[in-house]
């Protein structure tokens, strides 16, 4: 896996920033149709059953807590954000929420029928199979593992991981101190990373967002290709995301969907 890492203004406190904004800008009383046009809805909807107990870890600004809960299933969750924890608590105080992070799961061995992780293994530094571990100890056997990640794609490989490179040796030769941001895994490895962390790996899906003229990865790698609205993509960026999908969705997939299961 890459590790990506910013350079930020001195003084700059990323976790303080990140905080704030997740506080200003929690999903309570938005609507919730954003996260039924995810593509991988319906794979959710496949595994996770209505009668059983979830844990989204990673909650973040409360978007998909709030969502399955509307839909009728029984999910809890954890982060590390205190103030976007008491202000979803604040929004539905029958919320079962608690601070906690994905290498520290406060719950029970073998007490949870299924784990969301919906963007947030990318963000735990240096203990990613310390997590995944965690994971397997809280899960029931034979529970389910939802997860998504952002991957080192085709496009990533060849063009933006090689300029990150040269751009940190420049900013690092020029005393400017790096910061972790987060990681891209690669497929292959990921995968086989689950298998040795006792998961059964069952499918796996390229994930994009789900409006035809936006793209995650080409936006935010790609400043050129950037149209007029967030993560709107301007004619070349069209053309590149069409071409490259034609070819295989995995070549510029912003990341990837899997399903798996404790053994």
């Amino acid at each position: 896996m890459y590790k990506l890492e910013k350079f930020y203004p001195k003084g700059f406190d990323p976790a303080r920033y990140w905080e704030d904004r997740y506080a200003q800008e929690h999903a309570a009383g938005k609507s919730s149709e954003e996260y039924a046009k995810q593509e991988f809805w319906p794979l959710m909807e496949k595994y996770l059953s209505k009668e059983k107990l979830y844990l989204d870890a990673g909650c973040g600004i409360g978007g998909w807590i709030i969502f399955l809960k509307e839909q009728g299933y029984n999910v809890e969750g954890i982060d590390f954000a205190a103030r976007t924890l008491r202000a979803l608590i604040e929004y539905d105080p029958d919320l079962k929420l608690k601070m906690a992070t994905m290498t520290g799961i406060p719950y029970a061995d073998s007490s949870l029928d299924g784990l969301l992780s919906i963007g947030t293994l990318e963000y735990v530094k240096d203990k990613v199979p310390m997590a995944l571990k965690e994971v397997n100890r809280v899960l029931k056997k034979d529970a389910v593992f939802f997860m998504e990640v952002p991957i080192a794609n085709t496009l990533r490989n060849l063009i933006y991981i090689p300029l990150k490179k040269i751009e940190r040796m420049i900013k690092v030769a020029q005393g400017l101190q790096p910061t972790f941001s987060n990681y891209l895994f690669e497929k292959e490895n990921f995968l086989t990373l689950l298998k040795e962390n006792g998961f059964e790996v069952l499918e796996v899906k390229p994930h994009e967002l789900p409006d035809k003229n936006s793209h995650y990865c080409l936006y935010v790698d790609y400043p050129f290709l950037r149209g007029n609205e967030p993560y709107k993509l301007n004619i070349l960026g069209k053309l590149i995301k069409k071409v490259a999908n034609a070819i295989s969705p995995w070549i510029a997939s912003t990341g990837m969907v899997v399903v798996a299961k404790k053994l």
